[in-house]
């Protein structure tokens, strides 16, 4: 589990380089905030790092497709954040949450993370390795699409709660949060995830409002 893990850190590392080779974006419009929803994590886990697909101590793997998140933290003015404390978490693939309050009937993948926290470094990059999560009813008449929750906070920004979307999904049109964004705010989070080097990576670049 240790090698898995030290080799999971120096793939991050190694990728890390894409994000510098983009460098910072040209845009940094505030990224648009969304509801934090009802499910944030409330018990504490053994494991919060940025390797969701094991959980620690164990050697099983979560089930789902594995995707790469990365981005970089940003102001308004396109510098980057450091130390940024970036949180996510997300319904495992069958729609579920590891949330007492959760209603959804479907199974618990015991070997999901489901929730993850990164500090952004110098350049305000972060990096997570998830899965897909699965749709789920909202309500009788609407399924979420998959989606991952975030929250971002810095001292000297206003804390930003989001929450990324898988690009080309068809849940997505009918999604009543994504829905109430502006064009340009839903291309903020919607993601396009691409192969490279056999993996499904997508950049999920965000920005903050940085406090005078």
């Amino acid at each position: 589990m240790n090698n898995r893990r030290k080799f999971f850190k120096k793939t991050i590392i190694a990728a890390s380089g894409l994000l510098a080779s983009k460098s910072l974006a040209s845009n940094c419009t505030i990224t648009p905030a969304q509801t934090e929803g009802p499910f944030y994590p409330i018990d504490e886990q053994l494991d919060t790092d940025t390797d969701l697909v094991f959980v620690k101590g164990s050697s099983k793997k979560a089930s789902g497709e594995i995707v790469y998140i990365k981005g970089q933290v940003l102001d308004q003015f396109c510098k980057p954040v450091k130390n940024a404390l970036v949180e996510i978490w997300q319904a495992c693939e069958s729609g579920k949450y590891n949330h007492p309050n959760d209603p959804n009937p479907a199974k618990l993948d015991r070997n999901f993370q489901y929730w993850g926290k990164a500090l952004s470094d110098d350049l305000g990059r972060y990096s997570f390795r998830t899965i897909i999560p699965g749709s789920y009813p909202a309500t009788n008449t609407w399924n979420r699409p998959p989606h991952v929750h975030f929250k971002i906070s810095q001292r000297g920004y206003e804390i930003l709660t989001t929450q990324m979307y898988f690009k080309g999904h068809h849940l997505n049109k009918n999604d009543k949060i994504l829905k109430s964004l502006s064009k340009s705010e839903k291309e903020n989070v919607l993601v396009d995830f691409e192969g490279e080097k056999n993996k499904k990576v997508g950049i999920f670049n965000i920005t903050l409002n940085q406090i005078f």
